[in-house]
C-alpha cells in the first residue's frame, strides 16, 4: 500500500513538472524543441516585404494610383531631346550673390572638372581615356539660355550621363551661374571641329576617255 502512494506521488510531480519542461518534441519547421507550441515562424501572419505569387507589389502595400510621385518630388518635365524647349522656359531662381557663386564653383570643381577642366575648355583628367567635350566658352554656348545649360547635365548629352543623382537643382543652378561668370571673364573659344566631310564621289569616266583595254580595240567591247 505504501509503494502504491509512492508511486502515485511521482506520478503526479512529474505530470506536474511536464508542461515547464523541454520534452524533445520538434515544433514546425525550424529546430526549436519547445514542447507543444508551435514555432513563432509557423505562425499565419502579414509580411508586408514579400511579393505576391504573381510578382506584384508586396503583401499588404497598396498600390500608388498611376502617375502619383511624392510630396517632396517635383518631377523634371523636359525629355533629353527638348533641351531647347527647357532653355525657353526655365528661368534660373537663384541670384548671381557671391554666396551662390561660391557653391557653383565649388561643385563645378568636385564634379565638373573632370571632363570640363578647370577653366570649361574640356580637357579635363578624364579626357584622356574619353571623349573630349566641346569647350564651355564658345560663342554657341554662351548664347544658350541659363535654362539649356541647366537640362544637358541634369538630362545627360552625348557622351555625358545624367547627374541628377550627384547633383541637384540647387547645386546645378548655381553652376550656371559659375559658367557664367567664367565666360565674363575668359575669351571666346573657337568653334568645335566639324565632322570630317564625306568622300567625293568618283568622277564618271568621260565619254570620250575608254578604258584602256578598250581603246586598243578601237573603241568596241
Amino acid at each position: 500500500m505504501r509503494r502504491t502512494l509512492l508511486t502515485l506521488a511521482g506520478t503526479a510531480l512529474l505530470l506536474t513538472a511536464l508542461p515547464a519542461c523541454d520534452v524533445g518534441l520538434p515544433a514546425g519547421r525550424t529546430p526549436h524543441r519547445e514542447g507543444n507550441r508551435l514555432d513563432m515562424g509557423d505562425q499565419p501572419k502579414q509580411k508586408p516585404q514579400r511579393a505576391d505569387l504573381f510578382g506584384g507589389w508586396p503583401t499588404g502595400m497598396l498600390e500608388p494610383p498611376s502617375g502619383a510621385v511624392a510630396t517632396h518630388e517635383h518631377p523634371y518635365p523636359f525629355a533629353e531631346n527638348e533641351a531647347e524647349l527647357a532653355g525657353q522656359e526655365l528661368v534660373n531662381p537663384l541670384p548671381a550673390s557671391p554666396e551662390v557663386l561660391a557653391h557653383g564653383q565649388f561643385v563645378f570643381e568636385n564634379v565638373c572638372i573632370a571632363c570640363h577642366g578647370a577653366q570649361g575648355a574640356g580637357n579635363g583628367p578624364v579626357t584622356a581615356l574619353f571623349p573630349k567635350p566641346p569647350s564651355l566658352m564658345t560663342q554657341r554656348v554662351r548664347d544658350w539660355p541659363d535654362g539649356q545649360i541647366y537640362h544637358r547635365p541634369l538630362r545627360g548629352q552625348g557622351s555625358m550621363p545624367s547627374h541628377s543623382r550627384q547633383v541637384d537643382e540647387r547645386d546645378i543652378w548655381s553652376v550656371v551661374h559659375y559658367i557664367r561668370k567664367l565666360q565674363g571673364e575668359l575669351p571666346v573659344a573657337p568653334p568645335a571641329p566639324s565632322a570630317a566631310p564625306e568622300a567625293a564621289a568618283p568622277d564618271t569616266a568621260s565619254p570620250d576617255t575608254a578604258p584602256p583595254d578598250t581603246a586598243a580595240k578601237g573603241g568596241r567591247p
